[in-house]
């Protein structure tokens, strides 16, 4: 091959490369780089490259790792050009460049390059090579550059450098990722050494606390020891993560944990569905019931993750010798967690308890709403018509969740019937009646309801005083029926629901339809 024939391929390469989109930019490039190491050329193509512009070199790398020219890339590990280093780190592994040519590189490279080399140690899984290196490391460039070195290292070296490394490491999620065993050996003993008022900041203070959450995936039982013995009044965000980790490994354990008085606290935010489902899985009914107790906001949350036939138990036996107090109130997020029999039944003692004490009308109705539809719904309507426009709001929210929790088509019709009478309403009490129909399942509505409906959305739409809110409602419940009734086939509940939706684009010059791909099923 004569000098100017690289040239004139490289030439020819770019020229060829320069139309394509990058994806197929990208194809073609593999296949000219295959084509040209097949050849015996690729090594004088990528040398004419690499003296061009960032874009040439970056094309050579990529070029070098197809055509598995594992010299030029190990060259190439300590690059000036960021993204060609990167390239050449991450082909390295798979084309087996020596160890021996990573310490050679370490030897002039800068701060900024030995670090990526140091990470592709780690992530190559080069054991013997971090073992080797890091004294050399510790004693050039001191204990903060070892340290990051150590999750690259084997157990052992790790397990007896670390102590003296502590106050060095910087990468704890990937140091407690690697070697949780050892860390965790480290930051119990450093613990252990600190007085007992010094704890609860020492896991605020230095990032420990993000090694932990990374050694909690792999030893969630180690963590837990950690945690009882010595945890924090506060647990560190860093934590919250790891919380599913420790409470499917011991939820009898974990539970404990949130009881012990004076122990970690744990935000209620950090207790997600997911997280709380684990956990009562594996639980008694009467340790749920005493996290129910202790931590009383907890106690919806967690009766919903139940089993409905586990949920009266635990409820009965959370509240147990609590006390009534002096305050009358009405847990609507608990009644709504209870099975609709059960809830009926302590509704019931709510309803009583609160008349006896003189409340407010509204709780004793909030509290009734509860009972079976057939017995309150008079009630329930008399209160649609009381003098005040936010009591009449809040009775027709009672009087639409009460039908639609009976599960029955005709309590729910009957109900729609009697919004006839919200045409004559102001908005805010409109709007409050049309948000709780959403509430309703939507398979609770039938096609002879089509009319009922259609003159409740007319009305809405029509009115006067009409307002964003309630066209916001409006359009949600459309979208429900929609979703809801494209499987049963009930054309008049689709059409209307159709309809609806156009009535309201015309009436505000818009419809804001939310994410239908995610409110509709696949295919509708």
């Amino acid at each position: 091959m004569t000098d100017a024939q690289p040239l004139v391929i490289a030439a020819a390469l770019l020229d060829a490369l320069d139309p394509l989109p990058h994806p197929q930019r990208m194809v073609e490039l593999a296949s000219r780089a295959r084509r040209l190491a097949d050849q015996g050329v690729l090594r004088p193509v990528l040398e004419e490259l690499a003296d061009g512009d960032p874009y040439e070199r970056r094309i050579a790398v990529v070029a070098a790792a197809v055509g598995r020219d594992t010299e030029w890339i190990g060259v190439h590990l300590t690059d000036e050009d960021r993204v060609v280093r990167g390239h050449a780190l991450r082909a390295a592994r798979s084309l087996g460049v020596p160890d021996e040519v990573y310490e050679e590189a370490f030897t002039d490279a800068p701060a900024a390059v030995r670090r990526q080399l140091v990470r592709a140690i780690a992530r190559d899984g080069r054991t013997a090579l971090a073992d080797r290196l890091l004294p050399a490391l510790r004693a050039v460039w001191g204990d903060a550059e070892a340290a990051r070195l150590l999750p690259g290292c084997s157990a052992a070296v790790v397990a007896d450098l670390l102590p003296g490394l502590l106050r060095s490491v910087d990468g704890w999620s990937s140091l407690g990722h690697h070697h949780p065993g050892p860390l965790l050996d480290a930051v119990t003993a450093e613990l252990a050494a600190l007085p007992a008022a010094e704890r609860d900041g020492w896991w605020h203070w230095y990032g420990y606390d993000r090694g932990i959450a990374a050694a909690a995936r792999t030893l969630p039982h180690r963590v837990l020891d950690l945690l009882e013995q010595y945890g924090p009044a506060r647990l560190p965000g860093s934590l919250h993560r790891s919380l599913g980790h420790l409470a499917a490994a011991d939820p009898t354990r974990f539970a404990r944990l949130l009881l012990t008085p004076g122990g970690c606290t744990i935000p209620e935010r950090a207790l997600s569905r997911t997280l709380l489902h684990r956990l009562v899985a594996g639980l008694p009914d009467g340790l749920v019931a005493e996290l129910g107790r202790a931590i009383a906001r907890l106690l919806p949350r967690l009766l919903r993750v139940l089993a409905p036939s586990r949920r009266a138990a635990v409820h009965e036996a959370a509240v147990a010798g609590r006390g009534e107090g002096a305050e009358v109130t009405v847990d609507t997020a608990l009644l709504d967690a209870l099975p609709r029999t059960y809830a009926a039944t302590v509704a019931r003692r709510l309803a009583e308890r609160a008349r006896s004490r003189g409340a407010d009308r509204a709780i004793v109705l909030r509290a009734e709403s509860y009972l079976p539809f057939d017995e309150v719904r008079e009630r329930l309507l008399a209160a649609t018509r009381e003098p005040a426009a936010d009591d009449r709001a809040t009775a027709w929210s009672l009087l639409v969740h009460s039908a639609g929790r009976s599960g029955e088509q005709s309590a729910v019709a009957a109900v729609l019937a009697e919004m006839g009478r919200l045409r004559n309403e102001q908005d805010p009490v409109r709007s409050v009646a049309l948000r709780a129909l959403i509430a309703v399942r939507p398979a609770l509505f039938t096609g002879t309801v089509e009319p009922l409906l259609d003159r409740i959305a007319t009305d809405a739409v029509e009115a006067r005083d009409s307002s964003a809110a309630t066209r916001s409602a409006l359009t949600a419940l459309a979208v429900a029926v929609l979703r809801e009734h494209a499987v049963t086939g009930e054309h008049a509940l689709l059409n209307w629901a159709l309809r609806t939706l156009v009535r309201i684009s015309g009436n505000s010059g818009s419809a804001d339809l939310g994410r239908l791909d995610r409110t509709l099923r696949r295919g509708q």
